[in-house]
Parts: structure tokens; C-alpha cells; sequence
């Protein structure tokens, strides 16, 4: 019976120390209520222990889904970023765990040589073994790289390492349960697969999001060269337009006086109004010229709307463009007062530029297979200093495989023109990652188009679908 609920303290501790691990690494600010979890942590070592008494081997696997599902149920994260945390809370907790018995074992013999008393021994053993994890876990989670928490979307490769480290932990940590290697090679490859397939599964994430991350960076790079491209274009464009310019006016500056003065000699002078006939039509031809001119030269300008930031503009430019490809008209509404607003909240302008490409580029994929298709994109300001990025479409409503696993898996409904569905799972992330909110809305009258997402870096992170199906 004392064996029993030593064991079942021992769980505890461990349960314990993963709870407050995912508590720090996620953020969370610790309450009076999370006193609750030390009680569901002794209820779940317990339950764990007699559920594998007779399997002691899954011990160590049982202790790593319960923590995770515990955490899920209890926070209400996403499950990805649940399961991500948890694992390596419990990776920590179990290297500390490895480290305080090394520490003990020099304290045991000490203690054997004060305690004949074998029972009282191991008493004291697992109370030295309890403090050191918990001192252990309580004081690495005050070291600033782990106090600040870790972000499964934005990081740089530390997530990933940690996660390799903590599954290899718990894999170690199941060997110690198996009382013989050599008569359970059933069970040692099962949970070789298993621990095998999560480490499989967390070098895969870290292909796919560096996959994307790359594509990006090369759609980022191909927005600047194409940018700069039309900039020399258009820097030429308006040299040659300048030097016709600078002929005319050149000319004029010396005619239009003349002609002036010689009219006014002619009117002084002359009884007769229709010798100022030739003349008068020489000064319209002129001023027609003149005119034509520069109202060639207005419409070869650039008449898009600017944000006052290069990148951004590049993005306007790029999605125009891929817009007249489509044959869809495209409309950009600028408030002045949101670039600032953006640019100050979003503190890495990748993530803004993603956002952008990403939701243009959906609004143009959908446009483009009704008739008149067109888009707007508008930066605006809502309530007191809250940007939003508004985008609007007169395409097919979302399909309602996408609006269920929205934010949850990638999925897509148009693979077949290049659409993957990571594209909104990364949005979802960037949204997760400033605590922004989503709004699409398909009820609203927006005129022309049939609906708008909505962007609003309000700090909120409010996810709403307003569709159809809700009337």
C-alpha cells in the first residue's frame, strides 16, 4: 500500500511540474484557481497508476496524453499548440526528474548510513527527489528564454529542437519502465514506431512551414524586382514624357507672348475683328496641343493610390497587376491615418505583406470565374486607433467544408489553380500571433460584391463567420 501511494506522490509531482511548465510556456498568468490543477494532478497520477500497473511500460506515454489532454480541456488553446506545449513541458519535467535522482543518490547514502529503516529510507529518498524536480522546474521557468514563453507559430527553430529533445526524453523515460528489454521487444517497437512517428511529424511541420516561408520569400522578392521594373519603366516613360514637355513649353514661352503682344497690337490698331481670324485660330491650335499633351501625360501616370511605405505599395502594384491578368477590375481605398496605425502594430511587415497576398489573391481566384469580376482592398480605422484590412469580392460565397475547418486544417477549393489551404492556416496563425480578429461576412449588402473579410488588429482575437446558413 505505501509503495502504491508513493508512486501515485512521485506522478504527481511530475503532473505538477508539466502543468506549471505549460502555464509558463504559454503564457498564461497563474490564478488562485490553478490550485485546482495540483488536485487534478493527484487524481489523474493515480488513475494513471492503476490503470498501467499491470503495463508498467506506458506509464510514461499515459503521463504524456493525459498532461496534453488535461491542458487542451482546461485552456482551451488550439489542439496543434496544445499538444506542441505539452509535449515539451513534460520533456523538461521528465530531464529533471532523470537529474534529481542523479543528485539524490549521493544524499541516500548519507541517509542510509542515519536511516536503517527501509521504509522510512525510501520516504525520504522520494521527498529529496519530489523537492529537487520542483525546485528544479520552478527555477528554469524563471530564466528569461522560458519565462517569456515560446510561440509554436513564430520561432526559430527552437520549438522544433525542444520538441525532438522531449519526445527522445519520454522515449528514454519508457526504457526505464521496462523490466526487460530482451522479453518485451513487442512493446519496445510499438513505442519505437510511435515516438519515432512524432518525431517524423514535427520535422515534417518544419518542412511544410519552411516550404512556405520560402515561397514567400521568393513571391516577396519577385514583388520587388517587378516593382523595380516598372519603376525604371515608368522613370523612362516620364523622361521622354518630360522632354516632349520641355519642347512645347520651351516653344510656347516664346510664341504665347509674342502672339499675346501681337493681339493686343492688332486690337489697338485694327477696325476690322476678322484679320484676328488666322490668329485666333493659331492660339487654339496651340492651346488643343498643349492640352492633348498633358492629358496623355496624366493617363500614363500612375494613378494607383500610395501608402507612403515602398513594400506596401509593391504589394498594390503586384496585386493590380495580377488582377488585370485575370481580367477582374481591382479598387484600392487608402485611409491615410491606418498605414502608421499597421505599420506600428504589426511590427514585422512580412506578416502584413502575407496577410495582403494571401487574402488578395484569394478575392482575385474567386472573382475571376463570375462575370465583371472585381475586388477592393481598403486600409481602415475603426473606434480609436484600431487598423483594419478590409477585402471585399464579388465571387462565390465560401464553401462550407472551408468555413468548418477554417483555422483547423488546410483545406482548399481550387487545388487545381495552385491553392494548397496553408495559405489561411498561416493568416490564422499571424492573427493567433498579434491577437488580431477575423470577421468574414456574407450577409451584409456591400453593393457589387457579395462579401468582405475583415482584418482588425484590435487585440482581441475574435473569430466570427457570418454567412448565409446563419439567416
Amino acid at each position: 500500500m505505501l509503495t502504491d501511494i508513493l508512486a501515485i506522490i512521485k506522478n504527481s509531482v511530475l503532473f505538477i511540474g508539466s502543468f506549471y511548465g505549460f502555464l509558463k510556456l504559454s503564457r498564461i498568468k497563474l490564478r488562485l484557481i490553478n490550485l485546482l490543477d495540483i488536485l487534478a494532478a493527484t487524481l489523474l497520477a493515480a488513475g494513471l497508476y492503476y490503470a498501467t500497473k499491470q503495463v508498467r511500460i506506458l506509464l510514461p506515454l499515459g503521463y504524456l496524453l493525459l498532461t496534453c489532454i488535461y491542458c487542451l480541456i482546461r485552456y482551451r488553446r488550439s489542439a496543434i499548440n496544445t499538444f506542441a506545449i505539452g509535449v515539451i513541458s513534460c520533456g523538461i519535467t521528465i530531464i529533471f526528474m532523470a537529474v534529481a535522482i542523479v543528485i539524490s543518490i549521493p544524499l541516500e547514502f548519507l541517509a542510509f548510513k542515519y536511516i536503517k529503516d527501509e521504509t522510512a529510507l525510501n520516504c525520504v529518498s522520494l521527498a529529496v527527489i519530489c523537492l529537487l524536480i520542483l525546485l528544479a522546474v520552478f527555477l528554469i521557468y524563471r530564466i528569461r528564454r522560458f519565462r517569456s514563453g515560446i510561440s509554436v507559430q513564430n520561432n526559430d527553430g527552437t520549438v522544433e529542437l525542444l520538441l525532438l529533445i522531449s519526445i527522445l526524453s519520454v522515449f528514454l523515460f519508457t526504457l526505464f519502465y521496462a523490466a526487460d528489454i530482451a522479453t518485451s521487444p513487442f512493446e519496445i517497437i510499438i513505442l519505437s514506431i510511435i515516438f519515432c512517428g512524432l518525431g517524423f511529424i514535427v520535422l515534417w511541420k518544419k518542412h511544410i512551414t519552411n516550404s512556405y516561408h520560402n515561397k514567400i520569400h521568393k513571391r516577396n522578392e519577385y514583388l520587388y524586382e517587378q516593382r523595380i521594373e516598372e519603376y525604371e519603366k515608368e522613370r523612362g516613360e516620364l523622361l521622354n514624357n518630360n522632354a516632349e514637355l520641355s519642347k512645347i513649353i520651351h516653344r510656347d514661352n516664346k510664341l504665347i507672348p509674342a502672339l499675346s503682344a501681337a493681339v493686343q497690337k492688332l486690337i489697338a490698331s485694327a477696325p476690322d475683328k476678322k484679320d484676328f481670324k488666322d490668329l485666333l485660330e493659331q492660339i487654339e491650335q496651340l492651346s488643343a496641343e498643349r492640352k492633348e499633351v498633358i492629358e496623355d501625360y496624366q493617363t500614363k501616370s500612375d494613378t494607383l493610390p500610395k501608402t507612403g511605405n515602398t513594400a506596401l505599395d509593391a504589394v498594390i502594384h503586384f496585386l493590380h497587376n495580377k488582377a488585370l491578368q485575370s481580367g477582374i477590375s481591382a479598387e484600392f481605398k487608402i485611409d491615410g491615418a491606418s498605414i502608421p496605425l499597421l505599420l506600428d502594430n504589426v511590427k514585422d511587415h512580412t506578416d502584413l505583406n502575407t496577410i495582403l497576398c494571401d487574402l488578395g489573391e484569394n478575392a482575385i481566384i474567386a472573382a475571376k470565374h463570375v462575370a465583371d469580376g472585381k475586388i477592393c482592398v481598403a486600409f481602415g480605422v475603426d473606434g480609436e486607433n484600431v487598423p483594419s484590412l478590409n477585402f471585399y469580392d464579388n465571387g462565390a460565397r465560401f464553401d462550407e467544408k472551408v468555413l468548418a475547418n477554417m483555422g483547423k486544417k488546410r483545406i482548399t477549393t481550387h487545388k487545381s489553380e495552385g491553392g494548397s489551404g496553408i495559405g489561411l492556416m498561416t493568416l490564422f496563425e499571424i492573427l493567433n500571433k498579434y491577437n488580431a480578429s477575423y470577421c468574414l461576412d456574407e450577409q451584409s449588402d456591400y453593393g457589387d460584391y457579395t462579401k468582405q473579410i475583415k482584418i482588425s488588429f484590435d487585440n482581441l482575437h475574435n473569430i466570427s463567420v457570418l454567412n448565409q446558413s446563419d439567416n
